[in-house]
């Protein structure tokens, strides 16, 4: 029961001994399994729940409140922060409390409370920077 791990195969034709990364990778067998080497990449990004797009009405729940937020004057990096949080806050949530079948009902029906969360960090964020900046002058 031995791991065999050889260098990738050379092709010849038009273009010979190129070097394939694509299909290096393909036939690469490696130690430890793809999800354990590429970690979150594969799992589920940000924006999306188990891997597929859920639906445009989440983006606009998050536009009005990314609205709202410049509206009270905090800065782009916080409302990016903040969309960050409240995006994988849904997509996480579905993933580990949602049947396969369920995960893009259960994230649409969670979106309220993480914006309510995002909310909440973005105003505790902000008034700490505020305190900051005036502890300095």
């Amino acid at each position: 029961m031995g791991i065999e791990i050889g260098p990738p195969k050379k092709f010849y034709g038009e273009k010979a001994e190129r070097w394939y990364p694509g299909k290096f990778l393909k036939e690469w067998k490696p130690i430890l399994p793809r999800k354990k080497l590429l970690g979150e990449l594969l799992t589920s990004p940000p924006v999306l729940v188990g891997g597929e797009w859920v639906d445009s009405e989440i983006d606009k729940m998050i536009e009005a409140k990314k609205a709202e937020w410049r509206a009270k004057g905090y800065s782009e990096n916080l409302i990016r922060m903040a969309e960050d949080l409240c995006r994988g806050w849904i997509s996480k949530m579905a993933e580990a409390f949602a049947p396969p079948e369920l995960k893009q009902a259960v994230a649409r029906h969670i979106t309220p409370k993480a914006i309510e969360v995002a909310d909440a960090w973005i105003r505790r964020i902000g008034a700490a920077q505020l305190a900051s900046r005036q502890a300095l002058f």
